[in-house]
């Protein structure tokens, strides 16, 4: 009996493990989704990020979307991430927003602690349009079910950790990103960008970067501060001196001992015509 309720309890414990669990994710944050961001809208290319310190504000345009349902009635993107073992996992994503090319933004707005979707016209009147606009989840992708299939852009804020944003590509076509200000990946040593980038270039001390008709499944950029390339240098510069300071005392080192083996006539050259005579003595 006990052998039985102890696999019981391993099974709950198990179905009840986090994101992976045959559970589910659990449900979606609310008043995450109803949050409030400012989001560039209309940016030429497909999908527009903007890097944050512990997150990443993103713009896709739905007509190019790789994810989701793209041809029913109740069209939908599917967002997730990858873990260390390559498995998808949900995102959580926080002020989840729909933008018509005409002006009109769809947003959630909590309500009995509830996310409602609310449609803002471009006069400055309002409505709730629960219907409009939702998100779920499942085991292991973020559904948004959205407005409209081939019009308008989805705006979505992600969160993130360190100084890197890896991502896959929900949107075909071209990215832009802009990485926070005192930023930059020049040293290859220090950054890392996949794929290999169209273009870059600095723009009121924020690096933008580039790339043309993305094909890659994933896009990932690792970028440093200014100040850790001084501190990168600094620490080059030191393990430069130690070197070198080290070799010079080897070579001292090298030249007392030889001193020293010539000083008791460890080193002394026998010539050759003693070398193929008799040993001294027996001359």
């Amino acid at each position: 009996m006990r052998r039985y309720l102890a696999l019981v309890g391993l099974a709950l414990l198990a179905a009840t493990a986090g994101c992976s669990s045959v559970l589910g994710p659990g449900p979606v944050d609310d008043a995450a989704v109803s949050a409030d961001a400012e989001y560039r809208w209309s940016a030429s290319g497909s999908a527009y990020m903007e890097v944050n310190r512990n997150n990443y504000t993103a713009t896709y345009r739905v007509a190019n979307r790789t994810t989701g349902d793209l041809e029913a009635d109740d069209p939908t993107i599917e967002l997730y991430t990858r873990d260390a073992l390559g498995t998808e996992q949900p995102l959580d994503l926080s002020a989840v927003q729909f933008h018509y090319p005409n002006g009109t933004l769809v947003q959630f707005r909590q309500q009995n602690d509830e996310a409602v979707a609310v449609v803002a016209y471009p006069n400055g009147t309002t409505r709730e349009a629960a219907s409009a606009m939702y998100v779920n989840k499942t085991r292991r992708r973020t559904v948004v079910h959205l407005p409209a299939n081939e019009t308008g852009e989805l705006g979505v804020t992600i969160p993130k950790n360190g100084k890197q944003v890896a991502t896959p590509t929900f949107v075909r076509g071209d990215y832009e990103m802009v990485l926070p200000e005192d930023t930059d990946i020049s040293v290859p040593l220090l950054a890392q960008v996949r794929p290999p980038r169209s273009g870059a270039e600095t723009i009121e001390n924020r690096v933008h970067v580039y790339w043309t008709d993305v094909t890659a499944p994933s896009l990932a950029v690792r970028y440093y501060l200014e100040r850790d390339l001084l501190l990168f240098g600094s620490l080059v510069a030191g393990l430069s001196l130690t070197a070198i300071v080290g070799g010079i005392y080897y070579l001292r080192q090298i030249r007392e001992t030889r001193r020293r083996r010539e000083e008791v006539g460890l080193d002394i050259d026998i010539e050759d015509d003693d070398r193929d005579g008799p040993p001294p003595g027996m001359r």
